[in-house]
């Protein structure tokens, strides 16, 4: 079952539905569910799909011809005619794509996966893709759609790679991860708490999710489908750096020094002994691939009550891997998966999940938003990061009128002397108070229940109400 992409499906079907061509780039990390999306949206229809290897402009072409020859759309003897004129991939590929015609149905769909690795080795791709979509090499329908894995190329360097063939371009799909309540509809016989764990775990990649089992503990999820060697997320932490970057060791000392808190540039300087110019540009790449994230207060006052320029790890399970395998992983050679966990994952796996909380009450904010039922319709959204305190949600509307909410993990109980410091830490940012949202994981003392039913501008809500 396809878990949180109905809004991405939809669009898909809408362009098929709609009239006129189509040339539609749906593009998001790796094992964010972009092949899955695509699985659904084709199981009812005739489509030619191709996931382009890295290869040469010469490998690639007679790769895609190859497989539009399985497909049933070239013979044989076109493959081989084609072969023969490998020095003119143009020639190729317009060959290829007219072939597209041959597919079943009114409308023609056409998916080729990761199609950087072919941009970046052929300028003659693009031209031929713009020929397809303007209808010029057939005229019948056409839903052309590429892919991508490579977030920061598509965001920084996909237009200047194929300059005004971007224009042919009808829409841009970002997949994104999923939601708390798809993790909940997921593994629905899982406590809530637990729920939370594996969201905070996996920060809701479906690929990452699709590795756990909706049968099995928290525990043995993550012993069997984490810990044990030869599983996929085993590696998967540093794998994506991997993939992406260069200079890994390096990267993994800043990701390493992250997850244990380190976070500002002063003590990354410190603790690595690199420039503080070379630990921002290693930032900087981290920051355009979404694995790190840099991360402002709410700028309204209080400057001086303010923590500045903090950095922390965006990505849900390199922060995992980073805080509990990298750092133990000659543990984890030598010990039974089981007793790893125990030792090394359990005592602190459901503190782990703060920060996940904090995504799902910020989640809850924007669900009522969207169906009008907050009470401000909000405009400006922040969080605020004090020397002596945080506020985990600041929302505000035109009228200048704010929601500020706290996230109560630490303690089971969430006291009214922490709501008091939490209205000290409001005061200080300088922000209003009009609505007030107040989150717990478990539940909150009489005093502040009084309170609340004093005052109906305060809400609260436990990790069960979620």
């Amino acid at each position: 079952m396809l878990y949180g992409r109905t809004d991405e499906l939809n669009k898909l079907n809408d362009y098929y539905n709609g009239v006129g061509n189509s040339f539609i780039m749906l593009y998001g990390r790796s094992n964010i569910g972009k092949t899955a999306l695509l699985r659904e949206f084709i199981k009812d229809k005739k489509a030619f799909y191709y996931n382009a290897a890295l290869a040469s402009e010469k490998e690639q072409a007679e790769l895609l011809a190859m497989h539009m020859n399985r497909a049933g759309l070239i013979t044989d003897y076109e493959m081989q005619g084609l072969m023969e004129l490998s020095d003119d991939v143009s020639i190729i590929y317009t060959h290829l794509f007219k072939s597209t015609a041959k597919l079943e149905g009114d409308t023609k769909v056409v998916i080729i996966e990761e199609f950087q690795n072919i941009v970046k080795n052929s300028d003659a791709f693009m031209p031929v893709i713009d020929e397809l979509v303007k209808g010029s090499l057939y005229g019948e329908k056409v839903v052309m759609i590429v892919t991508s894995s490579s977030v920061s190329w598509i965001e920084n360097s996909m237009v200047s790679a194929i300059g005004r063939y971007a224009l042919s371009i009808s829409t841009f799909i970002k997949l994104k991860e999923l939601s708390f309540v798809d993790i909940v509809r997921m593994f629905p016989k899982h406590s809530v708490l637990d729920a939370m764990a594996i969201y905070a775990v996996t920060g809701g990649v479906p690929g990452y999710l699709a590795q756990f089992s909706a049968g099995k503990s928290l525990k043995d999820n993550i012993v069997q489908n984490v810990l044990n060697n030869g599983r996929m997320l085993r590696t998967a932490g540093s794998d994506y750096i991997k993939e992406e970057l260069r200079e890994t060791s390096l990267y993994n000392t800043i990701l390493y020094c992250i997850a244990q808190g380190e976070n500002k540039l002063n003590e990354l300087h410190v603790h690595t002994g690199f420039g503080r110019d070379k630990i921002s540009v290693y930032l900087k790449n981290l920051i355009d691939r979404e694995v790190v994230e840099k991360i402002y207060s709410y700028d309204k006052g209080g400057k001086e009550y303010t923590r500045k320029g903090l950095y922390r790890i965006k990505s849900g399970y390199t922060e995992f891997w980073f805080k509990f395998i990298y750092p133990n992983e000659s543990q984890l050679e030598i010990m039974d998966s089981a007793d790893f966990y125990d030792e090394y994952v359990r005592p602190y796996i459901y503190d782990y999940a703060k920060e996940a909380f904090v995504r799902v009450a910020t989640e809850f904010i924007e669900l009522l938003d969207s169906m009008n039922r907050l009470e401000i319709k909000i405009s400006r959204r922040g969080r605020w990061w004090g020397k002596n305190g945080d506020i985990d949600i600041i929302a505000c509307d035109n009228e200048d009128r704010y929601l500020v909410g706290k996230c109560n993990w630490e303690n089971d109980v969430f006291s009214f002397s922490m709501f008091e410091e939490f209205m000290l830490n409001v005061n200080q940012a300088g922000i209003g108070k009009d609505y007030i949202y107040l989150f717990s994981k478990d539940t909150f003392d009489g005093e502040l229940k009084n309170f609340a039913a004093d005052n109906d501008n305060v809400k609260l809500i436990s990790l069960k109400d979620l």
